[in-house]
């Protein structure tokens, strides 16, 4: 379904690829936006897909959709996407649009193995929806092989950047590596951009038979001490950074919302589990259902 001189989406990248999930909805004209402002940081070009379900070409009496009429709809969809692209001068020739018969996920995740970053529209809104964020988010995030940005229409409407400041949340620093790294990464390319790593120190343990902690003054240095530990390396091969890093006390992910208010972007380390392949915990998913800048997710 694209044209024959468009070289295959599975083929390698002559320039970094930035790969744009796109379903005609607000949420994925804003991803495409920040797509671009993605590719134009990097020099890349801008991949954009939208993936047709298979899953749904049957209906539940046994009757069979067209797929021709849902590719039709995904063709509208990223015509819409390349005419806002057109308004905004960026080159034709870095734009590459596809109709993929597939689900969404699987199609974007095989996708990814090429591509630089994969950014995502955030559908859930409010109430109950904003718990489960969203099936395809949730499930990207366990497969994709680059990192993949989450970016919200009704919580970001405005261009990022404005803030000049990119956060990276650090866990333990030993499992941040490649979120610190991917920080280090953005805020170059943002050039003005100043890197932000957020620890927060949680409240101590209840119960009785909890072990009593150290005093907060004392986790507190410890925690500024690692983690001061870990850049060192990243702050000698990004000499052009600036960096600054914020130990607090409190709730992860009441903390971690407040600084998105903050932020042009929040970056979050997800690591993998033997048997689900990925750890997708309250934290990540609350942060992303609240999030007010967008979040990218590192594994």
């Amino acid at each position: 379904m694209s044209s024959p001189d468009v070289p295959k989406l599975g083929s390698t990248p002559v320039r970094p690829r930035v790969l744009v999930g796109v379903d005609g909805s607000e949420d994925a004209l804003r991803a495409v936006r920040y797509g671009k402002g993605f590719a134009d940081g990097c020099d890349g070009e801008l991949w954009l897909v939208h993936a047709v379900d298979d899953g749904v070409l049957t209906g539940g009496w046994g009757v069979m959709y067209d797929p021709t009429i849902l590719a039709d709809v995904g063709t509208e969809a990223l015509k819409e996407a390349q005419d806002w692209l057109a308004t905004v001068d960026f080159p034709t020739d870095r734009i590459h649009a596809e109709v993929m018969i597939g689900h969404p996920t699987a199609v974007l995740a095989d996708l990814s193995e090429h591509s630089r970053m994969v950014v995502v529209g955030r559908r859930a809104q409010g109430g109950l929806e904003r718990m489960f964020v969203g099936s395809t988010s949730v499930s990207l995030a366990a497969t994709v092989k680059c990192p993949l940005t989450i970016i919200s229409a009704a919580s970001t409407p405005q261009p990022t950047g404005g803030q000049g400041r990119v956060a990276v949340a650090v866990t333990t620093p030993e499992r941040s590596q490649k979120a610190l790294a991917w920080g280090f990464e953005e805020a170059r390319w943002r050039k003005s951009h100043s890197l932000v790593v957020v620890h927060v120190v949680p409240p101590e343990p209840k119960g009785l038979f909890k072990a009593k902690p150290p005093p907060l003054e004392q986790r507190l240095a410890r925690a500024q001490q690692e983690i001061e530990a870990v850049l060192v390396p990243l702050r000698a091969e990004y000499p052009d950074v600036e960096v600054e890093t914020e130990v607090r006390y409190g709730v992860a992910i009441e903390t971690l919302i407040q600084e998105t208010a903050t932020v042009d972007l929040l970056i979050l380390g997800v690591h993998s589990h033997p048997v689900t392949g990925v750890t997708f915990g309250g934290v990540v998913r609350g942060v992303l259902a609240h999030a007010l800048c967008p979040v990218t997710l590192v594994r």
